[in-house]
């Protein structure tokens, strides 16, 4: 679950976003300095946390001057609820994406904004903003960013919520690491029960993925849905780790149409599969508490029949030789993608064992 700021406006006072806003900055077209080194936060550094550092040859467009201490927020859709603090500067010229909006300020403390800038209240009001046409065109508008109040307590205050939310940030990262390890152990095990699912060394009957399907259906492409708290939860790519598991406090949440909600609403055992991008391959399972959600465009959702239990279709198609398969196929497209048939047409050896509800490794006759 995302880091939460828990604070009482009522508290302090607040303050537009606007008077955090520089206004317009400078900007740099790199291109005019082909052999000068830039640090460039981008949208797709941010992942790493480390800006690139690249010539400005190979820096495709103009950017926005930064400075540290800078707090910077995306207002592209997806890459929606990413917030970050511009760091030291390392003697080079620092200069960001104009997808992001910069907030500058001695009065705020860079480590509480960023927090408070994707915690959840916050968020509802941001989505607001967002207008376009759909998909990658959909962003945020500033000038209507600048409009939401934040609450500004003290900065020795600012410090010392930012500094508890660190360490509820640090122990997220040590559970998504556990995580990982707990899901290695589960395929381990996995393997040595069944064996691999592609070269079948137990001799298990082996249908295509597809036969065993009672459903299939891509996920939509919404583009003039309004964003609201009051709407249903929309998966995206990265929503979903690497091990499975879809954080739903960071998912936006649209207003749909009743049917469209009846159409799309993913139920308890539905798997969802990621079909392109660099992820293409991540599987979920839906579980019985999860809340109302539907897995955007880039996913596939699977529905088994009774003969195949969820939980074990999933560690077939997490297995390693599976995700090799998928990884394989999804690059001979020009974009990596990996289709609704490809899907149908991969192994799902079925052992002659049902797997029990409470366990992904204890099976019952």
């Amino acid at each position: 679950m995302k880091s939460e700021v828990r604070i009482t406006t009522g508290q302090w006072k607040t303050l537009p976003l606007g008077e955090l806003m520089p206004g317009r900055g400078e900007s740099v077209d790199p291109a005019n300095h082909p052999d000068e080194t830039f640090d460039v936060y981008s949208i797709p550094a941010f992942d790493s946390q480390q800006p690139e550092v690249l010539p400005g040859a190979q820096i495709g467009s103009t950017k926005q001057a930064v400075e540290s201490g800078d707090v910077l927020l995306s207002k592209i859709v997806p890459h929606i609820r990413r917030a970050w603090v511009v760091g030291k500067n390392h003697g080079r010229r620092m200069i960001a994406s104009s997808e992001w909006i910069v907030f500058r300020s001695s009065r705020v403390f860079p480590g509480y904004l960023r927090h408070l800038l994707v915690e959840n209240r916050f968020h509802a009001k941001f989505m607001s903003t967002v207008s376009g046409l759909g998909g990658s065109l959909l962003r945020a508008r500033p000038a209507y960013v600048a409009k939401i109040e934040i609450p500004l307590p003290p900065l020795p205050e600012q410090r010392r919520i930012a500094e508890v939310l660190d360490r509820a940030e640090a122990l997220r990262a040590k559970r998504h690491a556990a995580l990982a390890q707990l899901d290695s152990l589960t395929q381990s095990l996995f393997l040595d029960l069944f064996g691999d699912p592609v070269s079948n060394p137990k001799k298990w009957p082996d249908p295509k993925l597809g036969g065993l399907l009672g459903f299939q259906q891509y996920g939509p492409r919404f583009y003039n849905e309004s964003y609201s708290a009051d709407g249903i939860r929309i998966v995206r790519i990265t929503d979903l780790s690497e091990e499975g598991v879809l954080d739903f406090s960071s998912m936006p949440r649209l207003v749909v149409s009743d049917e469209d909600r009846e159409k799309y609403a993913l139920r308890s055992g539905d798997l969802i599969f990621a079909r392109t991008g660099a992820t293409v391959g991540k599987v979920a399972l839906i579980h019985p508490n999860d809340p109302p959600c539907i897995a955007g465009a880039y996913f596939i959702t699977m529905r088994f029949k009774d003969s195949v239990v969820p939980i074990y279709a999933r560690a077939v198609l997490t297995a390693p030789s599976v995700r090799a398969i998928v990884a394989k196929r999804s690059r001979q497209a020009a974009q990596q993608n990996f289709s609704g048939p490809g899907l149908r047409q991969l192994p799902m050896p079925i052992p002659p064992y049902r797997c029990s509800a409470n366990s992904p490794v204890e099976f019952v006759r």
